[in-house]
């Protein structure tokens, strides 16, 4: 379009010249006179005045049609050069598009070295990338190959793991796979697929049925010497233990110590300071009002011990133990009611010393939950096993007058829940708090010689339900 511009402007400065203008425009024949036909009427007609002004209009038309016939004849030829102004300038486009689409052999030459030297360093950025990455995951995989021949060296030799003895109970006909998992369980290995490589590398086939004494810093060979030694059963008796429900963790140490497993204040001071992993330890917040920071979660069943066992290992089996009960819809459950587990089992604890037997335990339950929703009108719970507790658990075990503490676990005292629980409730008891009756009941009291609860919706009924179970005055 540039060259259109160029000549276009060329044109026009040759149009504003006259002289250019006249010289480009053909010359135009001048108008041919019939001479002898003017002498002829001239000399057979005399002109009149008349005539001559004829005449004279005659010439005045003559060189109007001349001059008419002039500007014709040059609109025909600025049409002519406007036509091929217009014809020069597509042909001018034409041959610019042409340039483009067809660039010249030495603009064809630029265009693919260029080319060539772009793809060119394409492939080389290309290579260099897949080289890094090559590099990278190699690196990555010797270190991660490193890192598992260190991990797995660790684990078979046991080292940087605790040296607690940990009595296991090996059952008959047990295979390996059942006896990896319970030193899974115990925590005696962390690999149980190494373990069972190990064991069909090592050629482990008989075992040995009973209880063997096992650490996590044994190293697997020596796991194996002792799953094919004689067991302990013989030379360390075994002790079936039930804790009742309501037991205190005071009246578990005795009841171990009394049957020679463990000395009282080792389990007591044991169960409330180690930590061993289960997902229920990490719900559990401690308080300087809580007396036994971990009250509550010695779980009422049957265990079995060995006499002299480790305190760790006592300890542990009941931890497991409690872990297992408190089961996922539980803990969904906890959440939807927006209460803790401590709370929970603080709340368990409650209904397990005043419920009579299971019947009860949901109507109590109860009633203490509508207590605590409305506070306002009820602020105490007034349960009298808690002054109880107070009296008869922490007030002989502390060295210090603990007021705060004292008045926070009394209910007839403290608002709403004490800061921890009173005993280990059962799994009745957990279950009544957390799936309680619907009733109206704000009171209750039972008759000591038969057990029966009575329910009331307000004081007086309940002063009438006290002199009916025999505790009124």
């Amino acid at each position: 379009m540039s060259k259109w511009n160029e000549m276009l402007n060329s044109f026009l400065k040759k149009k504003e010249t006259p002289e250019e203008q006249t010289a480009e425009v053909p010359e135009i024949p001048e108008a041919t006179i019939n001479t002898e036909t003017i002498e002829l009427s001239s000399e057979t007609v005399q002109p009149n005045s008349n005539d001559a002004d004829l005449s004279e209009e005659a010439e005045d038309l003559t060189v109007v049609e001349t001059e008419e016939a002039n500007k014709t004849a040059l609109n025909d030829e600025k049409k002519a050069v406007y036509e091929a102004l217009l014809k020069n300038m597509d042909e001018i486009e034409k041959a610019e598009e042409t340039d483009e689409e067809n660039p010249s052999e030495t603009e064809f030459e630029d265009d693919l070295t260029t080319y060539k030297r772009r793809r060119r360093n394409k492939r080389t950025v290309g290579h260099l990338i897949f080289s890094i990455s090559v590099t990278a995951l190699i690196v990555s995989a010797a270190f991660l190959c490193a890192g598992f021949l260190i991990n797995s060296g660790k684990e078979i030799m046991g080292i940087g793991k605790p040296d607690t003895e940990i009595v296991i109970e090996v059952p008959e006909t047990a295979s390996m796979s059942r006896i990896a998992d319970i030193f899974i369980d115990e925590g005696i290995i962390a690999d149980r697929d190494l373990f069972l490589f190990f064991s069909r590398v090592r050629g482990l086939e008989t075992i040995v049925p009973g209880a063997h004494e096992f650490s996590a810093n044994m190293t697997y060979g020596e796991i194996a010497d002792e799953l094919q030694s004689l067991a302990i059963t013989e030379e360390r008796e075994a002790v079936d233990i039930t804790f009742p429900e309501g037991i205190t963790l005071f009246e578990a140490g005795q009841i171990l110590e009394a049957a020679d497993i463990c000395d009282e204040n080792d389990f007591i001071r044991t169960f409330n300071t180690e930590t061993f992993g289960f997902d229920f330890e990490s719900h559990i917040k401690n308080s300087t009002l809580k007396f036994y920071k971990m009250e509550g979660y010695c779980f009422p069943d049957t265990y079995r011990f060995y006499s002299d066992e480790d305190v760790e290992s006592i300890v542990k089996k009941i931890y497991r133990n409690f872990n297992s009960k408190i089961t996922p819809d539980y803990y969904q459950r906890m959440e939807d009611l927006e209460i803790t587990l401590d709370e929970t089992i603080t709340f368990a604890s409650i209904v397990q010393a005043e419920a009579g037997n299971v019947r009860d335990m949901k109507n109590v339950a109860s009633v203490f939950w509508n207590r605590l929703n409305n506070d306002d009108e009820f602020p105490l719970l007034q349960s009298d096993p808690t002054t109880k507790y107070v009296n008869n658990v922490i007030m002989p075990n502390i060295d210090i007058q603990a007021d705060d503490m004292f008045n926070a676990y009394d209910t007839y005292e403290g608002a709403g829940l004490p800061p921890g629980a009173i005993c280990n409730p059962g799994l009745d008891a957990i279950s009544a708090v957390l799936y309680p009756s619907e009733t109206d009941y704000y009171f209750f009291c039972a008759n000591i010689d038969t057990g029966e609860v009575y329910y009331a919706e307000t004081l007086a009924e309940h002063e009438e339900n006290l002199v009916i179970a025999g505790l009124a005055g």
